[in-house]
């Protein structure tokens, strides 16, 4: 496929913008899937979309370099707060209905819709919104709303503070459409919102199988750690030891609570005894954090 030409050559990827942009690569191939899907049904042919880069850019700039002649579907996502838009040029539109209606999908070049384009334009941006909610915010709880079909661009604006937007960019073209440029258009706040998403989701635990999880706890349960119950230690300089022999006698004092040290650490403290005949440790403290 050969990308058509654009006029948003004022766009900027910077080094730090790639990082944060990428991670809308995988949101762009489904959503150039639904566009060409629901494009696709009108056009009863071939129709393939494929997906270009995302930059950054200013919307006042964006808007002026675009040819008047186009259509922009608003969309909002009250509960989020958040707006976005797809472009399509006038172009596109043209012939994606004139092939509707049995043509040949070649037409002239003029600057305003016909009544036939403009109830496209309708029913394009309402049935588009499905599909994109299910991409872009698939909770249920959150309504997803397509406003209108904007077919003045040059009269059409966003708050000051969505100046800032991301334009995502597609390119569309078919048997008998020519190449043509599409664009999603994101405010910052919406990639952020998107961004901060998939984090969420990527942190989620998936749920496990109760059985599986009680088996492998009843395992854990039946580890056996070695276990040792230090009464005293005795200090002999090395001079001593090479003076010992057979009778002589090392002092040894025990201490007031005798460690127990389970696999090098010490797990507890308690103090000897006697139980049922036998030498016992009574355990009278664990410790919170095991020494080193």
């Amino acid at each position: 496929m050969t990308p058509a030409s654009s006029q948003m050559m004022h766009l900027t990827r910077n080094a730090n913008d790639s990082a944060e942009l990428s991670q809308l690569e995988p949101l762009a191939q489904r959503v150039a899937q639904s566009i060409q899907s629901l494009l696709g049904s009108f056009t009863k042919g071939a129709f393939q979309i494929a997906t270009g880069t995302a930059n950054g850019a200013r919307y006042p700039e964006w808007r002026i370099a675009q040819n008047p002649f186009g259509a922009a579907f608003r969309y909002m996502m009250p509960k989020r707060g958040e707006e976005l838009l797809v472009h399509l040029p006038g172009s596109l539109v043209c012939q994606i209905v004139d092939l509707y209606y049995g043509g040949s999908g070649t037409v002239q070049a003029r600057s305003e819709f016909s009544s036939a384009e403009l109830r496209f334009l309708s029913g394009f941006g309402s049935q588009l919104a499905p599909l994109l909610k299910a991409q872009i915010d698939p909770d249920e709880g959150s309504p997803f709303e397509f406003v209108r079909a904007e077919t003045d661009l040059l009269q059409m604006a966003w708050p000051k503070s969505r100046e800032a937007i991301i334009v995502q960019s597609f390119f569309a073209e078919g048997e008998a459409i020519k190449p043509s440029a599409v664009s999603l258009i994101l405010t910052t706040e919406t990639l952020r919102f998107l961004d901060n998403r998939r984090s969420v989701e990527e942190n989620q635990v998936a749920p496990t199988d109760a059985a599986w999880s009680e088996r492998v706890r009843s395992a854990t349960m039946r580890v056996k750690f070695p276990t040792r119950i230090v009464l005293t230690h005795c200090n002999v300089s090395f001079q001593k030891m090479l003076t010992l022999a057979p009778g002589d006698i090392l002092p040894l004092l025990l201490p007031a609570q005798i460690p127990m040290i389970v696999s090098g650490r010490v797990f507890a403290r308690g103090s000897l005894g006697e139980a049922n005949g036998r030498a016992a440790l009574m355990i009278e403290k664990i410790e919170k954090e095991m020494d080193q």
